[in-house]
């Protein structure tokens, strides 16, 4: 089991060496430019958890973007969901409809060291066995 990664308009490469340097084996990376195909509930449902993102995380994104979408589908399914994002505007009622396990804002270019985080904190809360 990995960990996916389905990031919109942030740089999949830089989190995924931040995941790896922690010590988190190589995630698998969404492409989510051209939307969600078929293959994204067939590679979230593989993965012990996934995380979505965008530049900015507020109201729209509980309206329809694509990292809301990625995370209703992954509480549907029964997996846990992460977010990185440039900035965080949802309140807590927000992530709470989300079902956001934890959200980390990647300000100045940080996707690497989010993602650093993110793993530390996944290797503590809900990494299997």
């Amino acid at each position: 089991m990995r960990l996916l990664l389905a990031l919109d308009r942030l740089d999949g490469a830089a989190v995924a060496r931040g995941v790896v340097a922690a010590g988190l084996p190589a995630p698998d990376v969404y492409p989510v430019a051209g939307g969600l195909d078929a293959t994204f509930d067939v590679r979230m449902r593989a993965a012990f958890a996934v995380v979505a993102g965008e530049p900015v995380l507020d109201r729209d994104t509980v309206d329809g973007r694509i990292a809301g979408e990625i995370a209703v589908r992954a509480r549907q399914a029964g997996v846990p969901c992460h977010a990185i994002v440039g900035a965080d505007r949802l309140d807590r009622f927000g992530k709470r409809i989300l079902d956001l396990q934890h959200v980390l804002e990647a300000s100045g270019g940080g996707l690497e060291a989010a993602g650093a985080r993110l793993a530390r904190l996944l290797m503590t809360d809900v990494m299997p066995d």
